[in-house]
């Protein structure tokens, strides 16, 4: 078992040094695709109704090819995993975490959550349920001060009304709209 294997995900995130030398070699096309994308972090749970709910209908509509990456457990096993998500938290540079009732007590969520903030990722948060962005945020024991100011939308309610807004501030996010344009006021 490798060191990597004996550890917890937020172990592993923080201690285990990232080679992107080695991660090319295990996934030759994951820098490519990933490159400048967004990570979304959430509970393999919801893997379906995220890929229904938001990915298919707001994200992949707003990128091209496989400039996301949302994993499952069928990348491989633990040691590929966890490497893999390592390579593609580098490699992306923008973050998105969906919270429910699964992610708030998921510890790769957590993990993963944390390297964005203590990194200083663009964020942003998607709810599915009742459960807040705090919930997550609260198991890092941060300060107040320290926890960032994130966009939460909430898929919770009004699928269309979220997924018109997730579209707009995520266009804002990749810098598809000028400097100062609020996506809150820009059309369609």
């Amino acid at each position: 078992m490798s060191f990597g294997e004996e550890q917890g995900a937020r172990e592993f995130l923080t201690r285990v040094e990232f080679s992107p030398e080695e991660a090319h070699r295990r996934f030759p096309n994951a820098r490519r695709l990933l490159w400048q994308g967004i990570f979304i972090s959430h509970s393999g749970r919801d893997f379906h109704r995220i890929m229904r709910g938001i990915v298919h209908p707001v994200v992949g509509g707003l990128i091209r090819g496989e400039g996301y990456f949302v994993h499952s457990r069928l990348s491989g096993g633990a040691e590929g995993y966890r490497q893999l998500v390592q390579a593609a938290l580098h490699w992306c540079d923008k973050f998105m975490v969906v919270i429910s009732e699964h992610s708030i007590v998921n510890e790769w969520v957590v993990a993963e959550v944390e390297w964005a903030i203590r990194r200083n990722r663009p964020m942003v948060a998607v709810r599915l349920d009742a459960h807040e962005w705090t919930e997550i945020v609260q198991r890092l024991g941060l300060t107040p001060e320290a926890i960032p100011v994130v966009p939460v939308f909430d898929f919770s309610r009004d699928d269309a009304i979220a997924k018109r807004a997730l579209r707009r501030y995520l266009k804002t996010m990749l810098g598809e709209f000028p400097q100062g344009v609020s996506p809150l006021f820009t059309g369609e």
